[in-house]
C-alpha cells in the first residue's frame, strides 16, 4: 500500500513537472489529456490544465489592456494634434467603464474644453481690442482729414483745400459758361479788439463771423478762412451784382452781432470787396481784384461792400 502510494506520488510530480515545463516555456495552450476518473493521473492533467487556463485568461486580459492603451495612446496623440491646430471641439471617446483609460480620456476632454473656453475668451477680447484700434485709427483718421482741410477756430475751409475746390468749380462753370461771384471780407479794427478785449474775444469775434456768413450763403458755395481776419467766398452760378446783394445783407447781420466782453459790448463791422471771375484768369488773380475791392472799401469808411464786374 505504501509502494503504490509512492509510486503515485512520483507519477503525480512527473505529470506536474512536465505540465509546469511546457507553461514556463510559454506554451498556454498545452492542455494535459484527462481519462476522468479521478486518479493521479486525471488529477495531474486537472491542475496542469486549470493552471493554463487562469495563465492563458490573464495573458488574454493583458493583451486586451495592451491593445486598449495602444488605441488610447493614438486617440489621443490625434486629440493632442487637433487641438494644437486650433480645434478644440476634438473628444475622446469613452467607453464609462470607470477604468484608467475612460478616467483619462475624461480628463482630456475636460482639459480640452476648459483650453477651447480660454482660447475662444482671448479671441473675442483681441476683436474687441482689435475693433477699438480700428475705430481709434478711424477717429484719428477722420481727425487728421478734418485738420488738413479745415481751419480749427471757426470750422470753414483752410487756404488750402479751398483752392482746390475752387479750381475744380472754376473748371465746371468754365466749362458751361456759368459765371462765379468771387468776395474778399475783412473785419475792421480786428487788431484793436484783440488789444483792447484780448485774444478770446477776437476768437470769438471770428467765430461768430463765420457764423454769420455762412448763414447767408448756399451749400454750393465755398468758404474759407484766407488769413487772419480775413475770408474768401466763392459763389457759383452767381454774378457780380447778386454777389453783392448777398453780402450786403451778410455785412448787416455781422453789424447785429451782439458780442460782449463782460458788460461792455464789441462792435464788428466788415469791409467786403465783390467780384466775378472770368476766364481764363486764375482764381489767384480774381481774388486780388476782390482783396482791392476790399481795401476800397476800407479807405472809404470801413463797414461797406465794394463791387466790381
Amino acid at each position: 500500500m505504501d509502494a503504490r502510494a509512492k509510486v503515485d506520488d512520483s507519477l503525480l510530480t512527473s505529470l506536474l513537472v512536465e505540465g509546469m515545463r511546457r507553461l514556463c516555456q510559454g506554451d498556454f495552450t498545452y492542455r494535459m489529456p484527462r481519462n476522468m476518473l479521478r486518479d493521479t493521473e486525471d488529477t495531474a492533467a486537472f491542475l496542469v490544465n486549470a493552471i493554463a487556463e487562469e495563465l492563458e485568461r490573464i495573458l488574454r486580459s493583458v493583451h486586451h489592456q495592451e491593445l486598449q492603451l495602444t488605441a488610447a495612446i493614438e486617440e489621443f496623440s490625434q486629440a493632442f494634434t487637433r487641438v494644437a491646430s486650433g480645434d478644440f471641439s476634438v473628444q475622446v471617446k469613452r467607453d464609462f467603464s470607470g477604468d484608467s483609460n475612460d478616467v483619462l480620456a475624461f480628463l482630456v476632454n475636460q482639459t480640452v474644453l476648459e483650453l477651447g473656453s480660454l482660447v475662444n475668451e482671448r479671441l473675442r477680447q483681441a476683436d474687441e481690442e482689435r475693433e477699438h484700434l480700428e475705430l481709434l485709427i478711424q477717429e484719428r483718421t477722420a481727425e487728421l482729414r478734418l485738420l488738413a482741410t479745415k481751419d480749427p477756430l471757426t470750422g470753414l475751409l483752410n487756404r488750402r483745400h479751398f483752392f482746390q475746390l475752387a479750381e475744380e468749380e472754376c473748371a465746371r462753370c468754365g466749362r458751361y459758361d456759368r459765371p462765379i461771384a468771387v468776395v474778399m471780407l475783412d473785419l475792421d479794427y480786428f487788431k484793436k479788439i484783440n488789444d483792447n478785449h484780448g485774444h478770446a474775444i477776437g476768437d470769438e469775434a471770428l467765430r461768430l463771423t463765420a457764423a454769420a456768413i455762412c448763414k447767408e450763403l448756399r451749400q454750393q458755395d465755398i468758404i474759407c478762412r484766407y488769413g487772419g481776419e480775413e475770408f474768401v467766398v466763392l459763389m457759383p452760378e452767381t454774378d457780380a451784382q447778386r454777389g453783392y446783394e448777398v453780402q450786403e445783407r451778410i455785412r448787416a447781420g455781422i453789424a447785429q452781432i451782439d458780442l460782449r466782453d463782460g458788460d461792455q459790448g464789441v462792435p464788428l463791422r466788415v469791409s467786403i470787396g465783390v467780384t466775378q471771375w472770368h476766364p481764363p484768369e486764375s482764381i489767384e488773380h480774381t481774388i486780388e481784384r476782390a482783396d482791392a475791392n476790399m481795401y476800397q472799401a476800407k479807405s472809404a469808411g470801413r463797414n461797406r461792400v465794394i463791387m466790381t464786374p
